[in-house]
Parts: C-alpha cells; sequence; structure tokens
C-alpha cells in the first residue's frame, strides 16, 4: 500500500516591509504538521515563498520613491532566512517576482 500525501502551504506573505514575529509563528507551526507527518510515514510536500507583486509592496514601493524589486528584493531575502530557520522540513521556498514579464 502506498503512503497517503499530504500538502501543507502557508499563506504568502507581503515583503512590503521586514518580516516579523507572526511570520515565523505560521511556519514553524506548518513545520510541525509538516514532521509529523512524515514521522508517520507519509509523503508531504510543504511549499511556502513570497509575492513581491501585490498591491501592498507596489503601493509601499510608491511611497518610498523606490521600484518596486529594490524595496521588495532586501525584504524577500531576509523573509527568506526567516523561512528556511523557522521551517527546517520545507520542500520548496519560492519567491514570485516579476521580471520582464516572467515569474522567478
Amino acid at each position: 500500500m502506498r503512503s497517503p500525501h499530504t500538502y501543507i502551504t502557508t499563506t504568502i506573505p507581503y515583503v512590503n516591509a521586514r518580516p516579523h514575529l507572526g511570520h515565523a509563528l505560521e511556519l514553524v507551526q506548518a513545520d510541525v504538521l509538516a514532521r509529523y507527518h512524515r514521522h508517520r510515514g507519509e509523503q508531504v510536500r510543504f511549499q511556502t515563498g513570497t509575492d513581491d507583486n501585490s498591491l501592498k509592496n507596489v503601493l509601499a514601493a510608491e511611497a518610498a520613491g523606490l521600484p518596486v524589486q529594490e524595496l521588495a528584493g532586501p525584504n524577500a531575502a531576509v523573509l527568506a532566512g526567516v523561512l528556511l530557520d523557522a521551517s527546517r522540513s520545507s520542500s520548496a521556498c519560492k519567491r514570485q517576482a516579476q521580471t520582464k514579464g516572467r515569474a522567478t
């Protein structure tokens, strides 16, 4: 018999500011859930990431007088570090950024 598959995703946080404790809390909770299901022998896909293209990010960049990528880039990098530290068992950490019409 094949083991069950479990898919876990987190919300996609805005990167219009530096990450805060709430980001880490959600990631730790999702990580605990992923580890629990893996411990039971299930195959787990645990995915998280960021979205640079939200309206909140665009408005924050305009208010700061910066291009969106210049505002979001450093915050996304810090958040990626938090994601990796807080969710050691994640399968993937994706950053959704628009460059020349393509998502990266």
